[in-house]
């Protein structure tokens, strides 16, 4: 299972890249990383020039989850997520059959490095769009979606039937499986052993589809487009795949994928829509909304409440409240079965550890987990949003802090020695927000192509454009899917069965060990 380490691609050392020459010495990536991961991963050194780098020589030694939310707040291509376009252009004149495979977030994302307003659907361009590439076929992740639904539902039933294992955390997300393995290693058991939608299906092309069709595994490239630098650490993950092949052979983020567009001059925008792959195609709406937050909940609810055959309508409308002392976890009461249970979201890491030291979790029978804020459509490798300071005038206190910081000059004194913002310098860089002690900065969204300001929060017009695809869907639970239906018959059997747990299903492992940061040695004892 897995492949060699001689022909592994993995390197701790680059998959997050800094390129120092690049670096203004903002450390808006530092920032970034303590405030919405509390991982914490990078320091500020001083060689010379300002820059930063991970506080025990590596990434991997110092515990990074590989989320990339660093290489996103980045605003000076100085720290990136790996380019792997050279790869994907070998692949392409390899002579294999090359498969691309889109994820849900795609659709409501790419647009916007074609000029599209953000939360623009471009669901219909994907597949002509990577035609023109090259790529023989083309699949939608949301299938494997539906087939992480299926299984994940099946598996929290038998939980709940044979009361272990509970609470059932989500295991969609690789960075949030990574920050568990390193850091809270005792609640591996709790974690949904389902793989992911991008492991699902390419485990899918390379079994089902490629038995059907007769083509060897061996010889297909799978190639998913994803929203963030964990997904390409979970495709080169040993466990993810099988005799000497992987599931998925290489992830482009979708910046990576608009530029692989953009150098072969091709304009979504001036291409007909083209529905994906006839086989393994379709998907519910259930598939979709796994690209949000609460997505994974929703979907999984309705499952199991289709198996044990409660009122399908009472999940569409779960009222989730926040958590009290909590800005970022929320809760619900449902009923299953007759029984009455908790289940929790959880929007981002930023709580997590404060929630795990708790022990909280115990209450709940489900708990949703996804690393970036509003999930996979907000993922380090989605478009980046333009960002500007501005100057709260009534709460600057003109201590000229943030005028001495700014590392490109965008702030000066105006004539009542207050500071204020130069909007046409201001790179977005987070610096003046993160070091003001009076809250007089704030950052705001500006639309790239219109420089004007985004009157709707980016994050909700991208979530808005997924949850539309759901309600239009006339099947919006996922084991309704007649394709899905037809690959559990015809080829995998029960699923949660022998051969779903061969194919569908992973193991996690403790790394504690690996790491040689000593400070999040002992934050895990506490």
């Amino acid at each position: 299972m897995g492949k060699s380490k001689k022909n592994s691609r993995i390197n701790e050392d680059n998959l997050i890249q800094i390129d120092k020459k690049k670096c203004i010495g903002c450390t808006a990536c530092a920032f970034t990383c303590a405030q919405e991961t509390k991982v914490a991963i990078l320091k500020e050194v001083n060689n010379g020039k300002k820059t930063v780098e991970p506080k025990q020589g590596t990434f991997g030694d110092t515990g990074c989850i590989y989320c990339g939310m660093c290489a996103a707040a980045c605003h000076n291509k100085a720290m990136n997520i790996r380019n792997d376009l050279d790869l994907a252009k070998q692949y392409l004149n390899s002579g294999k059959y090359t498969v691309l495979i889109s994820s849900p977030s795609v659709k409501a994302t790419l647009g916007e490095e074609f000029n599209l307003p953000i939360g623009t659907y471009v669901g219909g361009k994907i597949a002509p769009s990577a035609k023109k590439l090259g790529f023989q076929n083309v699949f939608d992740s949301d299938f494997g979606a539906d087939i992480s639904v299926v299984e994940s539902g099946t598996e929290l039933v038998k939980r709940i039937s044979n009361k272990e294992k509970l609470p059932m955390f989500t295991s969609s997300c690789p960075a949030w499986v990574r920050y568990v393995e390193f850091f809270y290693p005792e609640i591996l058991q709790y974690i949904c052993t389902s793989k992911s939608p991008q492991q699902m299906i390419g485990a899918g092309i390379k079994t089902y589809f490629a038995d059907t069709y007769n083509i060897l595994p061996t010889n297909i490239v799978t190639i998913s487009i994803n929203s963030c630098a964990a997904k390409k650490y979970e495709a080169e993950r040993d466990e993810m795949g099988r005799n000497n092949y992987r599931d998925i052979d290489l992830v482009l983020t979708t910046q990576e994928y608009a530029e692989l567009l953009k150098e072969n001059e091709i304009d979504i925008t001036a291409i007909p829509d083209e529905k994906t792959s006839h086989f393994m195609s379709g998907y519910t709406g259930a598939g979709t909304i796994l690209g949000i937050s609460g997505g994974i909940m929703q979907s999984i609810l309705r499952a199991v409440r289709n198996y044990l055959g409660s009122d399908i309508s009472q999940v569409q409308n779960i009222k989730f409240s926040s958590l009290p002392e909590y800005e970022y976890i929320k809760e619900a009461n449902i009923t299953l079965g007759g029984q009455k249970y908790k289940v929790a979201i959880i929007n981002g890491l930023k709580e997590i550890e404060k929630f795990l030291k708790s022990e909280k979790w115990k209450e709940y029978l489900l708990i949703e987990v996804l690393s970036c804020f509003g999930g996979c459509i907000n993922g380090s490798g989605t478009p980046k949003i333009e960002r500007k300071s501005e100057i709260i005038e009534n709460l600057c206190i003109a201590c000229g802090t943030c005028i001495e910081s700014c590392p490109v000059n965008a702030i000066e004194y105006n004539g009542e020695g207050r500071a204020e913002v130069q909007k046409e310098r201001c790179i977005g860089c987070k610096l003046c927000s993160n070091i003001c002690r009076a809250n007089a900065v704030k950052m705001e969204c500006y639309d790239k192509v219109t420089n004007n300001l985004l009157e709707k929060d980016y994050i909700r017009s991208r979530t808005d454009c997924l949850i539309n695809i759901d309600k239009k869907s006339i099947r919006r639970i996922s084991d309704e899917n007649e394709m899905l239906q037809n690959m559990y018959k015809n080829y995998i059997g029960e699923p949660d069965g022998v051969k779903a747990n061969k194919l569908l299903h992973t193991s996690y492992c403790n790394r504690s060990s690996q790491l040689q940061n000593k400070i999040s040695k002992k934050r895990k004892k506490h």
